[in-house]
């Protein structure tokens, strides 16, 4: 039994020190921001249609926790699947943009967090050109 506690010690004693060798020679790779566009945190509400995984028809009042000027982050309680055509209504300026899941992320209680992307860029959809320069963005 020993011996074999042993060689598990050295195993794991070789591979610690790999480890730390290549720590050592490899520079750290700095990721680059994937972003399209700027965002901002901003709540605002939302009506959503879709269809539902059944080809149900549904629509639900939501609220963005982020935006930008290619789409949005928002709080789902119907479930949907990636690639899945949504159309928004943004409930301030009535306006409507249809849009594409494009991430499903952070499982709340009873909501999602779901990706969205607008076909093509389009600010005037939350207003953004409104907003200064130096706005610190989320």
């Amino acid at each position: 039994m020993s011996r074999i506690f042993e060689a598990l010690q050295r195993a794991q004693q070789a591979r610690s020190q790999k480890v730390k060798s290549i720590a050592r020679t490899e520079p750290a790779v700095e990721v680059p921001d994937r972003r399209r566009s700027r965002r901002w945190a901003f709540d605002i509400p939302l009506y959503v249609y879709g269809h539902g995984i059944g080809r149900e028809t549904f629509h639900e009042e939501a609220h963005t926790l982020n935006v930008n000027e290619n789409g949005a982050l928002l709080l789902l309680s119907v479930p949907v699947r990636k690639g899945q055509t949504l159309l928004l209504t943004n409930q301030i300026t009535q306006q409507e943009m249809g849009c594409r899941v494009v991430r499903l992320g952070k499982q709340h209680s009873r909501t999602i967090e779901t990706g969205v992307a607008f076909e093509k860029a389009n600010p005037d959809f939350w207003q953004l050109r409104l907003l200064p320069e130096d706005d610190p963005a989320a």
